[in-house]
């Protein structure tokens, strides 16, 4: 008798599947279990032992590898002409369908009667189903038997029941966090319960063993790392290591501490590490140590910034490269003719003659003559006001253009001149919210906002839909970075603003001409954070004459 397809429970592997019941058997097996029970022979392409697919003129068996790799057509594709196997054929039928091949068609594209997006389809809609996208037919909506939620999820990964992706993720992330002795540490439990609150779920599932951040975390709860800073900073610094150690400050795991200082201590103190002159090795690291990393500015928040930390581990290395170029030629500090350090300093004489500095008020480099300090350029490559205008007003007002993040980022510096180090770093508390309407401290004197201005600044900070970071985030940061509890890293915003077309140092000079030109050196000096003699130069620039100001306002 026909044999039909019912679901139910297949007697062999007692999995809930489709089965195929076999009415003179009276019982029903799945597909897999089928398929492992069907006859095997020995195929006549590949020689293995494999399920016949099809047989030869001869009745020889042929596998599915071999079949689907040797097959051939007659029919020739309506797309590129060539005769071989179809894809697709036209049937006959009226709505537009052609014999096409494997190269030539492409899946439809319809909205998917799940999510609604506008999608490939992967199973076709019926008298009483819609077309499901690939994503929703994998990940069908399901009762959880764990949760009860009706969420995405499998079917049959509980045991034959169905479970949700948050439920299966938690019981993957508790068995990688469980330690020896069977328990969570319970300075991992924050983490665990960020990483459970996760929306979504699934791309956990999913990229699990492609994570190295988890793969650390994992030697942490097993003891075979230890949680400390002084433990990851024994390796490499890539993203993984950096990433994890901002989701464990951020919890609580480990202390906060300064990551810029740290690293930049740390480059100070492997700096000489391969120079093999005691003397020339002493030289650098007390520059690198008390000179270099002992003058090192922080911002209002006491930490160094990226820009600030960068800039010195390259005066560090050009100072080995200094004395690199010193031992090539055969010279020491105390030998070293002028002839080496004219050479030295034509190439980048603005970034190479601070080191050299150095070496002549400590004693060093007798027989050289330091050349005349050159006036301070004025600046160069600016945009036209009128244009930079235009773009801050597009930028107020039109909210297609960018993000509300990059928007108001770009009008800070379009406005008001501001470094991108220093628009990354604003906190909440740099808002102050009157009847007279929104303040924003960015100098000694709180700022008051344009309108919409003010709306973009207090609609931040928005929240990150990614990682952790959605979970762990510091609230006070207006612009929050990828890495839970840290705020947007400088390099990463320049590189949104340049996408805008915004250029910072000549938007940020083209902004304070026009602020010089239109107000008071003492006035916007102490609004927009600079220096007064800082302020009195770009009002020179300008030609602008303000020495009756207070005068006049008396």
């Amino acid at each position: 008798m026909a044999s039909t397809i019912v679901p139910g429970e297949c007697f062999r592997c007692g999995r809930v599947r489709n089965l195929r019941w076999n009415h003179t058997l009276n019982r029903g097996e799945c597909r897999a279990c089928r398929a492992r029970r069907s006859p095997q022979e020995t195929c006549t392409g590949c020689g293995r032992q494999r399920r016949v697919n099809a047989r030869t003129s001869d009745g020889g068996a042929i596998c599915t590898t071999c079949y689907a790799r040797n097959r051939a057509g007659e029919d020739a594709c309506e797309g590129c002409g060539t005769i071989g196997p179809l894809a697709t054929r036209a049937g006959g039928k009226s709505d537009g369908s052609r014999n096409l091949c494997v190269r030539c068609y492409r899946h439809p594209r319809r909205s998917c009667g799940v999510c609604g997006r506008l999608k490939r389809v992967a199973l076709k809609a019926t008298a009483a189903s819609p077309d499901v996208c690939p994503t929703c037919y994998q990940a069908p909506v399901i009762d959880c038997s764990i949760c009860g939620q009706r969420s995405l999820g499998r079917r049959t990964t509980n045991h034959g029941r169905p479970r949700c992706f948050a439920c299966q993720a938690t019981q993957q992330i508790d068995a990688a966090l469980t330690g020896p002795d069977g328990t969570i540490r319970p300075e991992l439990k924050p983490v665990r319960d960020a990483l459970t609150e996760l929306r979504q779920p699934r791309s956990l599932l999913n990229n699990w063993h492609d994570l190295p951040s988890l793969h650390l975390l994992t030697d942490i709860a097993q003891g075979r790392l230890d949680l400390s800073h002084d433990a990851l900073d024994a390796r490499p610094q890539v993203f993984s290591v950096t990433y994890l150690r901002a989701m464990l400050v951020a919890s609580g795991a480990l202390p906060p501490r300064d990551e810029n200082a740290a690293r930049l201590h740390r480059h100070a103190a492997e700096a000489g590490a391969d120079i093999t002159d005691p003397e020339l090795r002493g030289v650098l690291s007390r520059y690198a140590r008390w000179h270099v990393v002992g003058r090192a500015k922080t911002n209002r928040h006491g930490h160094l910034t990226a820009h600030v930390a960068a800039r010195c581990r390259s005066d560090i290395h050009t100072a080995h490269a200094f004395l690199d170029d010193l031992t090539a030629g055969g010279h020491t500090l105390d030998d070293c003719p002028q002839a080496c350090v004219d050479a030295w300093l034509s190439t980048s004489r603005s970034t190479r003659l601070g080191f050299v500095r150095w070496l002549t008020r400590g004693g060093y480099l007798p027989r050289v003559t330091l050349p005349e300090p050159v006036a301070a350029k004025d600046p160069a490559h600016q945009v036209d006001a009128e244009d930079q205008l235009a773009l801050a007003r597009r930028l107020l007002h039109d909210s297609t253009v960018a993000s509300i993040e990059d928007r108001a980022a770009a009008c800070l510096i379009l406005l008001y001149a501001q470094p991108v180090a220093k628009i990354a770093a604003l906190t909440t508390d740099d808002i102050e919210v009157r009847d007279t309407g929104t303040y924003l401290r960015l100098g000694r004197e709180p700022l008051l906002l344009i309108p919409p201005l003010d709306g973009l600044v207090t609609a931040l900070p928005v929240v990150k839909p990614f990682g952790t970071a959605s979970i762990l985030a510091d609230a006070r940061w207006l612009f929050t970075g990828k890495n839970a509890g840290t705020h947007l890293h400088p390099a990463s915003l320049m590189r949104r603003m340049n996408q805008l077309g915004i250029f910072t140092r000549a938007s940020r000079s083209t902004a304070l001409l026009h602020l010089a030109s239109t107000t008071p050196p003492a006035v916007f000096a102490s609004l927009i954070g600079i220096h007064i003699t800082t302020a009195t130069r770009w009002a020179e620039l300008t030609g602008s004459a303000w020495n009756t100001y207070a005068a006049a306002r008396r």
